[in-house]
């Protein structure tokens, strides 16, 4: 089934001529890879942006729809709407992939998996996946990754309804005010559901309530000197499952940032101050269980820019975190306090070499000592074709739950790793972008249970390629990534489970006119096994999904049909997924 869709799209893409003007993928501006605005194209590592027009266009209802378009990135999911949500980039584990909202850590010091299924889509205006590993920049937990959530920042109202299948119905507001030296921001956003059922052995529909609130607030001391507060917080309850139990848990993540930022002509000063928690509580009548995860970090990042001889990022960060758990009688109180330093150093050689050197020097108060580190280097062979090469280490100390969990183990290593990657950027035209790359990553006592306690395992080692085409014709924008991948746990000689071994994206966008655009999203994952001890296997699917816009004066009308051929999946044992489904939105800027 692949193998006949990736010929299908490749006829269709390659057929056609006659292209516009319009920007490559490549010349879009990302912070996330060098802590500095950078284009797609001068990174040296692997990139995707997600920009809120493109979110728009899609009409995704979810944060996790929208990751899942990514070829790099598999979902597993416990069901609909609110159910725990798993990433898993580029092969790693779902707890090796660090996302941050607004540059602040999702991750709970607990579980270890960010619960991205509470964020509404409507208030992001860009997403940045950064592949590979990002330890030296983000510290542990980015043995796979980062992928950076970036908030509206809207000085205009913005506001939109929307009702589908499930009894499905959303509502959010963007707003936004500068007045003087005064800069506020806000967003909000409300979701409510009745959606499926969990499991395909439940009994009901398992409800979902979410609403997100994320503020802004800049103070401009100088032009050179601003004062900034940024609030996020997303609130709910939702239904589940639980071994033929309907019960209902409340989750909350939030967090508060103050930072001070200086800026000059070849510097940046930036000194900050999060304080952040992720809670789940359950909510039926007599229920004790919860997890909790409370962290307060203090940091300054400096770094100086010298366009004759590149630049250089100094960092310091002290964290306090504090884990509390009570899951299945088992119960736990633990706390973590980690310094971490940073240096990294980015040169350019004779105008077409570019060097990026990198190391975190981390003191954790129950592992010790860890340095770990990148040599990312890129060659210009033409200023539209760059070839680049990477190595870096990375390490995740186990969660407060693999240590002292239901089925914890105290006596567990930090997971290791040492990933490596070559690749070619090359612009085609103004229109055509082709991207290629290729990874090994190398983990040593990667975490995982035997059925009955969390083990490390000797060694896992993940190997594959990315291809990502982006062609942009006439009124037709077309974008095509595929990956191939083998997930090896070579200590049980077995594949690591729910990593499919080829995934392939496509959109289309095609634009009417100014006030008619079609999408269409169509991705496909080949088989995979669900775990190394059972039997199971989740088939491979395609799945076909579409969103038409149409503007009335300052109104948008969006029809969203997801899953157009009914196809019936898994992305985890036993677990359901969505069917056919209509969602319709009213949205107005103004």
């Amino acid at each position: 089934m692949i193998k006949k869709f990736c010929q299908f799209l490749l006829i269709v893409l390659f057929s056609i001529s006659s292209p516009l003007n319009a920007q490559s993928t490549l010349d879009r501006v990302v912070v996330t890879p060098n802590k500095r605005s950078t284009l797609v194209f001068d990174t040296l590592n692997s990139v995707e942006v997600i920009t809120s027009e493109m979110i728009k266009k899609s009409g995704n209802v979810t944060l996790e729809s929208i990751l899942n378009q990514s070829s790099s990135i598999s979902i597993g999911s416990n069901g609909g709407f609110g159910q725990t949500k798993s990433i898993f980039m580029r092969g790693t584990e779902s707890n090796h992939t660090k996302v941050l909202v607004n540059g602040v850590e999702l991750n709970p010091g607990t579980l270890g998996v960010p619960s991205i299924q509470h964020i509404s889509v409507d208030l992001i205006e860009r997403i940045e996946i950064s592949k590979g590993s990002m330890s030296t920049l983000y510290g542990k937990n980015a043995i796979g990754g980062v992928i950076n959530i970036i908030t509206k920042k809207n000085f205009h109202n913005e506001v939109k309804y929307l009702t589908g299948r499930y009894g499905t119905q959303k509502i959010s507001y963007s707003d936004g005010i500068n007045y003087l030296k005064h800069d506020f921001n806000l967003n909000i956003s409300r979701f409510i559901s009745d959606s499926y059922k969990a499991k395909v052995t439940s009994s009901q529909n398992h409800k979902y309530d979410n609403a997100n609130i994320d503020m802004a607030y800049k103070y401009n001391v100088t032009d050179q000197t601003h004062i900034n507060l940024d609030y996020y917080r997303n609130t709910g309850n939702t239904e589940y499952d639980s071994f033929g139990s309907n019960l209902n848990q409340n989750h909350r993540d939030n967090h508060i940032k103050f930072s001070l930022n200086t800026i000059s002509k070849d510097s940046n000063l930036d000194v900050f101050y999060v304080r952040k928690g992720n809670e789940i509580n359950q909510a039926v009548a007599g229920a004790t269980d919860f997890t909790h995860t409370k962290s307060d970090l203090i940091g300054l990042e400096y770094s100086l820019d010298d366009s004759d001889d590149g630049s250089i990022l100094l960092g310091f960060n002290y964290s306090d975190e504090s884990m509390y758990e009570l899951s299945f009688g088992t119960s736990f109180k633990h706390s973590n306090r980690i310094r971490e330093f940073l240096i990294s150093r980015s040169m350019i050689y004779q105008d077409n070499l570019s060097v990026n050197l990198g190391l975190r020097f981390i003191n954790h108060s129950v592992f010790n000592d860890y340095t770990i580190g990148n040599i990312n280097l890129g060659y210009t062979i033409t200023p539209d074709l760059i070839i680049n090469a990477s190595v870096g280490k990375s390490f995740r100390p186990p969660d407060a739950t693999d240590l002292f969990g239901f089925s914890g183990n105290a006596n567990l290593n930090p997971e290791k790793s040492i990933s490596s990657e070559f690749g070619m950027k090359y612009r085609i035209n103004n229109n055509d972008s082709l991207s290629l790359s290729i990874f090994n990553n190398e983990i040593r006592n990667l975490i995982e249970s035997d059925g009955s306690q969390m083990q490390n395992i000797n060694k896992a080692r993940i190997t594959g390629f990315e291809l990502n085409f982006d062609k942009t014709l006439n009124d037709m924008t077309y974008k095509l990534n595929y990956t191939y991948q083998e997930a090896d746990d070579l200590t049980n000689d077995t594949l690591l489970s729910r990593r499919p071994r080829n995934k392939i994206s496509a959109n289309i966008l095609k634009i009417f006119n100014d006030e008619q655009t079609l999408s269409m999203m169509i991705r496909a994952e080949s088989r995979k096994d669900n775990s190394i001890y059972d039997s199971h296997r989740l088939g491979g699917y395609m799945i076909i999904d579409a969103n038409y816009i149409r503007k009335f004066n300052s109104f948008d009308v969006s029809l969203r049909l997801e899953n157009i051929l009914d196809k019936k999946y898994r992305l985890a044992h036993n677990y359901n997924t969505d069917g056919r489904s209509l969602f319709i939105s009213l949205g107005s800027s103004f």
